[in-house]
């Protein structure tokens, strides 16, 4: 396995991040934090294929047992290039690796591994996967935040091309689809300091993105599974608000405030649903009904 330290930063640059504005940037990540990685949600990333031992893998997984999976996988070995072990394989890691405290070895090692299983799943017919793409875009982000913040944003391209394909690949998969939202949703919030600071202090250009691509997989993320995660019909409704169509703002936010929320992270969307409710008490609403169904009609074509 290939030896990954996690990168020290010049002096310069380090004393840049400890400014109180640019700390936000320090802490980006497209897929939230370590409490929503551990949540329901992400524990069930997974298809159940008809196979004995894949199913196994998925059972075990959804109990958290994640030893026993890469135990199982490493006494298959004589069929250990297969996509559907390698993929699962990476997940154990992924969650194995999660464990760890940040900036560790230990977890920086598991998800190194996680990214070799992934790779080798992609060279052995796993390009035509679904969950590979997806798991692929997962760990990437992870391990290259896991180095530095420059090697977060010089692999989201590649992220983004990877739940491309997943929601290419398997158009019902609500994970993917609310994944690829997320992930157009984050950038467009970044500031305009921020988005100066990665480019001339961090020399990184960020990829392009646009509300209208967050709402078209958001939306899309929503009608495979209606109100399946308060943070998803969050980004709904911040996404209309911020292009200015707060008919379905209002409608979207007000759906966010009638979900019980499941978790502190689903706490603090439903606060911020709260706030943006009471913003929109300022817009007469009855004007906006025409805009926003001109809005619905557009293409959503990416950039």
């Amino acid at each position: 396995m290939s030896k990954l330290k996690v990168a020290v930063e010049p002096k310069k640059l380090q004393q840049v991040y400890l400014l109180p504005f640019v700390k936000s940037l320090k802490i980006f990540s497209f897929f939230g934090n370590d409490t929503l990685r551990q949540s329901a949600w992400m524990r069930k990333f997974s298809a159940r294929p008809d196979e004995d031992v894949a199913t196994r893998l998925d059972r075990l997984h959804e109990r958290r047992r994640h030893d026993e999976v890469l135990e199982l996988v490493r006494r298959r070995s004589e069929r250990d290039e297969e996509p559907g072990l390698l993929w699962r394989k990476a997940r154990a890691l992924f969650f194995l690796g999660s464990s760890e405290p940040r900036g560790s070895d230990a977890r920086l090692s598991r998800i190194v591994e996680a990214h070799e299983a992934l790779e080798s799943a992609l060279l052995s017919r796993g390009d035509e996967d679904p969950e590979v793409h997806k798991w692929m875009a997962i760990v990437l982000d992870e391990r290259s935040g896991l180095i530095n913040l420059r090697q977060r944003l010089n692999a989201a391209p590649m992220v983004k091309y990877h739940l491309r394909r997943a929601c290419d690949l398997n158009p019902r998969d609500f994970e993917a689809h609310y994944m690829l939202g997320t992930w157009y949703y984050q950038l467009c919030r970044l500031n305009w300091v921020q988005k100066l600071i990665a480019k001339y202090l961090i020399t990184c250009e960020l990829p392009n993105s646009s509300y209208k691509q967050a709402y078209k997989y958001l939306l899309q993320a929503h009608e495979l599974r209606p109100r399946a995660m308060l943070s998803n019909v969050f980004f709904l409704g911040d996404t209309c608000f911020q292009i200015g169509h707060y008919f379905k703002a209002r409608y979207y936010l007000n759906m966010a405030v009638d979900l019980k929320p499941r978790d502190d992270e689903e706490r603090r969307f439903l606060a911020k649903a709260l706030h943006l409710i009471k913003k929109l008490d300022r817009y007469d609403l009855s004007k906006n009904n025409v805009l926003f169904y001109n809005y619905e009609s557009q293409s959503f074509n990416d950039v």
